[in-house]
């Protein structure tokens, strides 16, 4: 009796705990953004620490004023990271500039920046698309970091803009893998969307491309597996994956409901059974 009893609460444990919501396991900033201050202790220890300032600041002017300009002061105010010409990260970082320039972000920066010339409303209410800055902390990038820790920090640098996919990626196999059990040979953002290219994968072709990196012998229909399961992942463009992902769904809600009813139907067995124990023992009293 007390066996049937304890696999009865733990199948009830087990239930609850599928039921957790998965959380990122850090809670520390990897990615601290530069500011106008820079603490130059943390500096002196990062990727960047043994460059002199002038390497990367040949000429502190902005639009024609000397920097710090101390007749504008709103100056200190502005972003720096928006600020700052990014064409000379291309002096050091000749192949990751160029394969910036040929992706995602760079080109709806490009759109974005022509939008806000020519004053259209929607896009000057929209943050702009990331630059070289957003996503690497230029004063205080470390080096010589493991695929892992690179991994924890990539998810948590690409879940600043894109919070959905971070999560839905961290209940994929994938971000459970590589994240919160630490293994080296599971895939993190840029093995399937590329490190500086940031390619979109809605395409199938490119989708398969990406999953023959780690699954060489993957078919086409490797490229229909759902990543980014989250509603707003799903473009509205993409009628076919909004109906797979409602068909999903609709199997996930049944799945659920026949693991309670099975659940309750053996805590309920268990329970009656107890009773009946109690009840006999009562009885022979």
């Amino acid at each position: 009796m007390l066996t049937l009893l304890a696999h009865g609460w733990l199948m009830v444990v087990a239930w609850l705990i599928l039921l957790i919501q998965v959380q990122p396991a850090w809670s520390e900033n990897l990615t601290a953004s530069s500011s106008w201050f820079v603490d130059m202790n943390r500096f002196s220890k990062s990727a960047h620490g043994s460059l002199k300032c002038e390497r990367c600041h040949e000429e502190m002017t902005a639009q024609g004023n000397v920097h710090p300009d101390r007749k504008d002061p709103t100056a200190i105010k502005k972003d720096s990271v928006k600020s700052y010409d990014y064409k000379r990260c291309a002096a050091c970082h000749p192949e990751a500039y160029q394969r910036h320039l040929t992706g995602e972000h760079a080109k709806v920066l490009a759109k974005q920046e022509q939008d806000k010339l020519s004053g259209s409303e929607e896009t000057s209410r929209e943050r702009l698309a990331p630059t070289c800055g957003d996503c690497h902390s230029s004063h205080y990038v470390q080096s010589k970091l493991s695929r892992v820790e690179k991994g924890a920090q990539m998810t948590e640098t690409c879940g600043k803009c894109h919070k959905t996919q971070e999560m839905s990626y961290l209940k994929d196999i994938h971000g459970r893998m590589g994240v919160f059990l630490e293994k080296k040979a599971s895939a993190y953002c840029t093995d399937c969307h590329g490190a500086h290219s940031c390619e979109s994968l809605k395409d199938e072709q490119k989708a398969l491309t990406a999953c023959r990196r780690c699954h060489r012998d993957a078919t086409i229909g490797f490229a229909g597996v759902i990543i980014h399961t989250g509603p707003e992942d799903i473009s509205k463009k993409d009628p076919k994956k909004q109906a797979d992902m409602v068909l999903i769904g609709t199997i996930k809600r049944i799945s659920q409901i026949g693991i309670f009813l099975f659940l309750g139907f053996f805590a309920l067995q268990t329970f009656v059974w107890i009773l009946r124990e109690l009840h006999d023992k009562l009885r022979g009293r």
